[in-house]
């Protein structure tokens, strides 16, 4: 799987965008995400794009300086205040460090798993990759711990990995429900 495919697992997760409407406030567009009503600025939270809502339909764009949106049509479309507007929520970097560190297999399977509880990527409210704090120079072996939400129910799971010669991957999912899961993924790497 290359990384382009598994950005696109990524992104096309459940509650992948933050929803809200927007105002420009001296003459800089201020976002107003719908949940919480918190503000950010628009230009500052639109890396991965734009999403605005035109009759009814989420159109991709890209925002640029001028304030106005280009839109994935080839259309320019200039934002006007309480435009209903979506943009992608960013994955903190331990998280997607952890993510694109996995085996090909092993992140199908994580994910897979996950989803089949109605948890999105996107659900991680706690991240600890103890990976980030290992030397690269040695065998890694450690835990890493996430805990998810989605609302209706609240995952943990605990990474048992092990790299160097082989590389091992044990996943244990409980749910606040008492339903718990495991999996586990082993490689042998190749000889370099």
């Amino acid at each position: 799987m290359n990384l382009q495919k598994r950005k696109n697992i990524i992104y096309g997760q459940k509650r992948s965008y933050t929803c809200g409407t927007i105002e420009n406030i001296n003459e800089q567009w201020i976002f107003f995400e719908a949940e919480d009503d918190e503000a950010f600025l628009l230009e500052e939270i639109t890396e991965d794009g734009i999403e605005v809502l035109l009759s009814n339909e989420w159109v991709p764009g890209v925002l640029l300086e001028t304030g106005e949106v280009l839109l994935q049509t080839q259309h320019l479309y200039e934002l006007n205040n309480g435009d209903a507007v979506r943009v992608r929520k960013r994955l903190p970097m331990a998280y997607m460090e952890f993510l694109e560190e996995l085996s090909e297999d092993a992140f199908f399977h994580f994910t897979k798993l996950l989803n089949s509880s109605k948890i999105s990527l996107y659900d991680c409210i706690y991240c600890h990759n103890a990976m980030q704090f290992m030397d690269t120079d040695k065998i890694k072996s450690g835990v890493n711990f996430f805990v998810y939400d989605n609302e209706t129910f609240i995952c943990s799971v605990q990474h048992h990995f092990t790299r160097g010669n082989h590389h091992s991957d044990r996943f244990e999912y409980t749910l606040q429900t008492g339903k718990r899961y495991l999996f586990t993924n082993l490689e042998r790497r190749r000889a370099e």
